[in-house]
């Protein structure tokens, strides 16, 4: 049930980051730093959500979703963002803020 409530909202993140290419213009080319910053973030408050705080669960879920999408991080490197995208991402305080972020 816990890889559910996360990876949905991870691969909506990812596939948003991902889509970020279509809009061109200004910006910057994703590191993978960038892309698993995505995915760390939306982990770390997804779990958060769940009344999980433990450090240690966090960054082992974190470590288990950057295995898992793979692939994903893959896809998402080299696509454009914008420092303030990425700004907005790490300081978001909800998954859905980050979506926002990311649009």
């Amino acid at each position: 049930m816990l890889q559910r409530v996360v990876v949905r909202p991870l691969v909506v993140a990812i596939a948003l980051t991902v889509g970020l290419v279509a809009l061109g213009g200004c910006g910057r080319k994703a590191t993978r730093e960038d892309c698993e910053a995505v995915v760390d973030k939306n982990v770390e408050l997804q779990l958060k959500a769940l009344g999980v705080v433990d450090p240690a669960v966090i960054a082992k879920r974190r470590d288990e979703m950057r295995g898992s999408m793979h692939e994903d991080i893959d896809k998402c490197v080299g696509k454009r963002v914008t420092d303030g995208m990425m700004a907005c991402v790490k300081g978001a305080e909800t998954a859905d803020k980050i979506d926002k972020c990311l649009r």
